[in-house]
């Protein structure tokens, strides 16, 4: 008899149902989440390239995200090698195939967005085990405004 494919009820989306292993996985958990280990990435064809985040624990618990070099092409990572080690990343790579790297974004009253650009998500894409990573330099803020929105889609 088949398996049922589990099953997430968003609050934003709905009944979404996923394959086991298609999850982004941080075993601390985000900050100030320590509890939510588990994300399912969702993509909305017309919004790409942004990214949602949706908890597999709390339906009404997503977050939006942008790829950073979406935000800024030049954007340079700059983690501690050991933060890396521990979703099975070595210190040379960079984002690209074998890591995703995003912005989490936030949403003012007045409609403005910003990136966190200072501690983005970093995601094994071969293992999906990520989690959220403190840059070594300050150089980027944590509330990076954004540009419009034309301008982010054209990333590459």
């Amino acid at each position: 008899m088949l398996q049922p494919m589990p099953r997430v009820n968003s609050q934003n989306f709905g009944a979404i149902e996923f394959i086991q292993g298609e999850q982004f996985v941080f075993a601390n958990g985000l900050p100030g989440f320590p509890q939510e280990t588990e994300f399912l990435p969702v993509e909305v064809p017309e919004q790409l390239p942004l990214l949602y985040l949706q908890s597999l624990r709390t339906p009404e618990l997503c977050f939006a995200a942008l790829p950073v070099k979406c935000i800024l092409s030049d954007y340079e990572l700059s983690t501690k090698a050991e933060d890396l080690a521990c979703i099975g990343l070595n210190a040379c790579v960079r984002p690209g195939p074998e890591m995703l790297c995003l912005a989490l974004l936030c949403f003012g009253p007045d409609g403005t967005a910003a990136a966190n650009l200072r501690a983005p998500i970093i995601i094994n894409v071969r293992t999906r085990r990520g989690a959220q990573m403190i840059q070594n330099e300050d150089r980027y803020s944590i509330r990076f405004p954004l540009r419009t929105a034309t301008e982010v889609t054209t990333c590459s």
